[in-house]
């Protein structure tokens, strides 16, 4: 697997945030696929709209909201793999309902022990709903997928209603930075 291009962009992220920030972001990561294939740019915002575009970025990125997290508190486990699942969604009702639903759907047990937080992102237009989980390590999501622990919501995925899997990922952070100051 040529991961030049993946590499190629990550530095070049880092390039582009190197200079001035944009008023409101507060961090940006940038994350490389584990196939090869894909890179993930993930900046958080303490305003809806940044005071100017963001760096390195081609086009107007879409916004999300925050709109449900699963963590524990006393979990000090640092990620070492970050699965993304996206979905386009008929508007902000189907966004809530895919959601409740897939709470609904988990386990009531702890889960798989390699899991350590699922983040549920909702697009403001309506389009799109991100599922952003952070897992200790690639071979413990490999694991729970395995073991079929993710068979009910990925029958979710496939029959609910106004909402279509797009895609998903398994990534590795390549860079996170702060604001400056």
């Amino acid at each position: 697997m040529d991961t030049s291009r993946q590499r190629a962009e990550a530095a070049a992220f880092r390039t582009a945030w190197a200079g001035d920030w944009p008023g409101g972001v507060l961090s940006a990561a940038c994350f490389l696929s584990t196939d090869g294939t894909g890179v993930l740019t993930y900046a958080q915002s303490a305003v809806d709209q940044p005071s100017t575009a963001l760096p390195g970025t081609r086009e107007q990125p879409l916004v999300y909201r925050l709109h449900h997290s699963i963590t524990t508190p006393d979990d000090t486990r640092i990620p070492g793999c970050l699965v993304t699942a996206l979905f386009a969604t008929e508007g902000p009702e189907r966004q809530h309902r895919f959601v409740d639903a897939l709470l609904a759907a988990l386990p009531e047990d702890e889960g798989h022990p390699g899991a350590i937080s699922a983040h549920f992102h909702l697009s403001t237009d309506g389009t799109r709903l991100l599922n952003y989980t952070e897992w200790t390590s690639e071979q413990a999501h490999h694991e729970a997928a395995a073991s079929g622990a993710h068979d009910e919501l990925h029958e979710l995925f496939t029959r609910f209603p106004g909402v279509r899997s797009l895609r998903g990922k398994r990534y590795h952070l390549a860079h996170a930075l702060d604001a400056p100051g």
